[in-house]
């Protein structure tokens, strides 16, 4: 074809999509493409006509590295080898759609042909779309077409995933099918991939692999066909020749021992050699090969890797430069027209360039790999290798440690690779890395990655550690350009643009230490300067609050210290800014000024002089000098100072505490007088509620009885003291109570004076008698109010003493009272209480006194009264005194249950008017529980007393006998209704109870079988007064009856079957007579 002709524009290039053939981690910005010499208009076909160049050899060669040594050790090759690594990698893009197939077909099995695969829609991924809607493979033949979308407006598009076609916005504008002819033909692997497939099998990529595998000759591990794949890491290689390796890297001896351990070499080094033998055999034998490669300097058309497989034939080779080559061997500018044709080197002098590459990559079978132990007594330097002196080569790197650390220290590793300080802590490793037996020298900069030109012309490294600085070339042009090792830089075609030169920071000279022993024991002043002997500054304050340190004992190394901690260090004041005219007032000073008060400030603020002549007022902000004169600007003395010191600020005494001695915690938390009730001060460490009626020492303290702090108490400020009080202060828990009482824990406190009292029943009351809802609106007001207390007469024998003949006398000797009840034996002695009744520690009443004026006299006995009427009375009268003391046993548990039993009623009552999703039942079960357990022990209490009335059942036994002739005594009838009283509080509490709460699941379930402990004494003090006293069950009855609560007994005392024991007896508790 002739240069001149005109072409028709054609369709986009046919383009496979590569990925990036550098395989570590470091991402290189693409070059951009050269500007056409011919034409500035761009196209979307021309623009895809034209790749980037590839990078040059050393970038691509340091691209193929992996770790840091292996890196370093591929960095050293020639030139011809760097070469052939990069068209390894060229290889892959080609092939990345096909080598994957490859690999699975290859674990099908045996039977399947490795080289054949399965063609799919991935084939066609990553092609253009061709005129006409055609996909045309490398070799330009068609392989797809566009089944949906216009074929015209997707031309130059290419093809995704799934045969899908997208736009710039990601949207599917179109899809591709395989032609059939395609589908019917299977596809091979090329040759590069399918050895590609080949020496991925020979790579040992886990210890399990070595499982086996006998140590040869130098520590290496070999498998079968002779490819090192390890090597000995731990244990002599000499001594462990002939052993094998197990699964997890281990040499054991025959006693199963580890005498040595083996380690991977990294899979690259592992294939590098066969890659080379096998890129080799790989020759250019068609111009569809060269398809998208640039043309070089000189007109040489070179694979990524630098291979040369063609040349320019037609055009002028240095306008060319840059420009790719088309499947046929053409080149065409941005229009579309062939300015240039490239032809193919003959075949046989391909091979001839590459079996020199090969022969050159074979040079890297040199390396060695130390052992270990080599490197012992060896030093690292700041770069963190492990350099060989004599050699001046890198044998080893550091793994764990700070180089610049021991580089500084003169570390010496010992024969397991580690570095010791003198305390025998491990402070770094080191492991051994290839070395080379030629004697090639890298470049200056051999072993560093990722090298690029920083701020202001510095080479960094990848951790942006400055290593070298750029001797030719632009720095502001060459920024981020990257830095091969011999320190050149490359432009996209290989172009020298640029040099560096290696740079290590140097070591800062060791400063001797200052010896600063003249200043030992001396101090610094408020200035921060240390005075010597003479009078003048020798040292001054480089740490620490000058203010702070004053006074402070300097010691010989310059630290000043406070108890155990360094507050400040000291240097001496050089020779040379030491002045020896003797100070001024104020030497040291500086800025200083006078202020408004005619005080002398220095630039902090800090007074440290005053005026004592001149106007303050006229002389405010004028500077003050050392010799303490205020000059005006012609010099003129317009005013002078002194030195000033203010007057330190006293530390605020201790508060004293000692009024709060031996004073009482209350149950508020106020410590307040026993004697008088008044409050001195509040609690303000501990509970309350355990510390209260302990007593407080004069420190506030609270003690236990163990000799432990156990809360703190302070004084009430001031300020609150006057502070008035509330009603309710004090009261935390007041809240409205049944009947419109305000209660606190049970205690009746005050009561409502405006609101309803059930609907604010259950609502808090604040301090000031305030009933507020949840917005803070007052809707109801309470007073404090307490309920009149029963004024209890006082017998005017309490508190006398009963003598031997059964008498009670004042304190003038005066008879007043008698004996009347009780064995006189046992109660000599004993003190007659507010009631008249002598008790026992238990309050259990075990006699009676009267006063004389009450005791009957003596009528003379009836004459004619029978034994058996004698007999009658005595026993009415035992009847009589035994239902007396049980009136006074049932009067105190009335007393004592009932609260109880209001308490109870008044929190499920409260919860039951709660709504349903502010309820908390567990709070509820907490609160009620300790009242019925309180309940049952108060009932047990009363039965325990009614049954030491018949301690040997003497009067039970004869109750029978006396019930039919027997009529109710006043006293039996008083008992009867305190009976009732009792059973009509404690089951109308139960009954009360068990209805409200049984839509509460949970406190149904946890109070229920609670209601024993109430009703079970009950029915027991019931069973005690029928067995002691016949015909007070049937009063009982008749009362209960009254109320309508008739068969309330009969239940009672059949539910313990008591009924037919009281039958059996004659009794008929339930039943009325």
């Amino acid at each position: 074809m002739s240069l001149n002709s005109k072409k028709k524009p054609g369709p986009p290039k046919l383009q496979t999509k590569q990925s990036d053939p550098v395989s570590n981690n470091k991402q290189k910005k693409a070059a951009p493409a050269a500007p056409s010499p011919k034409s500035t208009k761009k196209s979307a076909g021309a623009s895809e006509q034209r790749r980037h160049i590839s990078p040059p050899k050393d970038d691509v060669s340091e691209a193929s590295g992996s770790a840091a040594p292996l890196g370093r050790a591929a960095s050293e090759r020639t030139d011809k080898a760097r070469s052939q690594s990069g068209q390894a990698k060229d290889i892959a893009p080609k092939g990345e759609n096909i080598a994957p197939k490859g690999e699975n077909i290859a674990r099908k099995g045996e039977n399947t042909p490795p080289s054949t695969v399965s063609p799919d829609l991935s084939m066609i991924k990553g092609l253009q779309v061709a005129e006409g809607g055609q996909i045309r493979d490398q070799n330009g033949n068609p392989i797809g077409k566009v089944v949906e979308g216009d074929s015209k407006e997707l031309a130059g598009q290419t093809v995704g995933d799934n045969g899908e076609i997208f736009d710039e916005d990601g949207e599917v504008v179109g899809r591709v099918d395989i032609l059939d002819e395609a589908v019917d033909q299977p596809m091979e692997l090329p040759g590069k991939e399918e050895s590609k497939l080949d020496e991925a099998k020979d790579v040992v990529t886990s210890l399990g692999e070595l499982d086996g595998l006998p140590v040869s000759e130098g520590g290496m591990i070999k498998t079968p066909s002779g490819q090192v794949v390890g090597k000995i890491v731990e244990g002599d290689p000499e001594e462990l020749v002939g052993y094998t390796v197990n699964g997890e890297g281990e040499i054991v001896d025959d006693e199963g021992d580890a005498i040595g351990r083996a380690e991977l070499i990294p899979a690259e080094e592992q294939s590098k050699l066969d890659q080379a033998e096998d890129e080799a055999k790989d020759v250019v034998t068609s111009l569809g090969e060269l398809d998208g490669l640039p043309v070089s300097e000189d007109g040489m058309i070179k694979t990524p890797s630098g291979q040369m497989v063609g040349k320019i034939v037609e055009g002028d080779p240095e306008e060319l430069v840059g420009y790719t080559v088309n499947g046929e061997g053409e080149i065409v500018d941005d229009e579309g027209d062939a300015i240039g044709r490239a032809e193919l080197i003959p075949v046989e002098e391909q091979q001839k360039n590459l079996e020199e590459t090969a022969h050159d990559a074979t040079e890297e079978d040199n390396k060695k790999i130390p052992s270990i132990e080599s490197l012992e007594g060896l030093k690292c330097n700041k770069r963190g290798y492990i350099m060989d002196e004599a050699t001046s080569k890198p044998v080893g790197e550091l793994i764990e440690g700070d180089p610049k650390k021991l580089s500084k220290l003169g570390a010496e590793l010992d024969a397991k690779g580690q570095f010791w300080d003198n305390r025998g802590n491990v402070i770094g490793k080191a492991q051994p890395i290839p070395v080379y037996d030629d004697e090639e020298e890298g470049g200056p900069f051999a072993g560093l990655d990722g090298l690029v030109i920083g701020e202001d012309g510095w080479i960094e490294d990848e951790n942006q550690t400055r290593v070298g600085r750029l001797i030719q070339g632009d720095a502001k042009k060459l920024v981020n350009r990257a830095v091969d090792e011999d320190g050149e830089i490359l432009d996209q075609y290989g172009n020298i643009v640029g040099r560096a030169e290696r740079w290590e920071e140097p070591e800062a000279p060791e400063v001797e230490p200052t010896d600063l022993s003249s200043m030992e024991g001396l101090s610094c002043n408020k200035a921060g300067y240390v005075i010597g002997s003479e009078g003048f500054p020798i040292g001054r304050v480089i740490e620490g609050d000058p203010k702070k340190l004053a006074g402070k004992k300097i010691f010989e190394n310059g630290e000043i210290y406070e108890g155990k901690d360094i507050v400040g260090r000291v240097e001496l004041i050089p020779e040379d800014e030491r002045e020896n005219v003797p100070d001024g007032l104020f030497a040291g000073f500086e800025s200083l000024v006078v202020n408004k008060d005619g005080f002398v400030e220095d630039e902090n603020g800090s007074i440290v002089g005053q005026l004592i002549e001149g106007d303050a007022k006229k002389l405010r902000g004028h500077a003050v000098d050392e010799d303490g004169e205020i000059a005006d600007k012609y010099g003129n003395v317009k005013g002078r100072c002194e030195p000033y010191e203010p007057p330190e600020e006293e530390p605020p005494a201790e508060e004293d505490l000692s009024i709060l001695k031996d004073k009482v915690v209350n149950k508020q938390g106020n410590i307040v007088d026993p004697a008088t009730g008044a409050i001195f001060g509040r609690l303000i460490e501990g509970d309350k509620k355990r510390l209260a009626g302990r007593k407080v020492d004069d420190q506030g303290q609270i003690w236990n009885d163990n000799g432990k702090v156990v809360g703190r108490a302070g004084l009430i400020p001031d300020a609150e003291q006057e502070e008035k009080e509330g009603q309710f202060y004090g009261f935390e828990n007041a809240e409205v109570g049944k009947d419109g009482v305000v209660v606190d824990e049970g205690r009746i406190i005050g009561r409502l004076i405006e609101g309803d009292a059930k609907s604010l029943f259950g609502r808090k009351v604040d301090e000031d008698g305030d009933v507020i809802d949840k917005n803070g609106n007052t809707i109801g007001q309470a007073e404090r109010w307490e309920p009149e207390e029963k004024q209890r007469d006082i017998n005017p024998m309490s508190g006398r003493k009963i003598t031997k003949e059964g008498e009670v006398r004042d304190a003038d000797g005066n008879l007043i009272g008698k004996l009347t009840s009780g064995n006189l034996a046992t109660l000599v002695g004993k003190t007659v209480n507010d009631g008249g009744y002598v008790v026992d520690n238990d309050d259990n009443k075990i006699g009676e006194c009267t006063l004389l004026e009450n005791i009957p006299e003596s009528e003379p006995e009836e004459e004619g009264l029978t034994e058996e009427e004698s007999e009658a009375q005595a026993k009415a009268e035992e009847d009589r005194q035994v239902a007396e003391k049980m009136i006074n046993i049932l009067n105190q548990t009335l007393d004592r249950i009932k609260p109880v039993c209001q308490q109870i009623t008044e929190q499920i009552e409260k919860a039951d008017h709660t709504p349903k999703d502010e309820l908390d039942e567990e709070k509820l079960v907490q609160t009620v529980k300790p009242l019925l357990e309180e309940g049952g022990r108060i009932l047990q209490e009363c039965n325990g007393s009614i049954r030491a009335l018949d301690p040997d059942g003497r009067i039970a036994a004869t109750a029978k006998a006396r019930a039919s002739s027997h009529d109710a005594t006043p006293e039996e009838y008083q008992l009867a209704g305190l009976i009732k009283e009792l059973t009509e509080t404690v089951t109308k509490t139960i009954e009360n109870g068990r209805k409200r709460i049984a839509d509460m699941p949970h406190a149904s379930k946890k109070l229920n079988p609670l209601w024993a402990l109430l009703s079970e004494p009950l029915f027991q003090i019931i069973a005690a007064v029928g067995l002691l006293l016949s015909g007070v069950l049937g009063l009982v009855g008749k009362l209960l009856g009254g109320l309508g609560l008739g068969g309330l007994l009969d239940g009672l005392l059949g539910g313990l079957g008591l009924d037919k024991l009281f039958d059996s007896l004659g009794l008929g508790g339930g039943k009325s007579k």
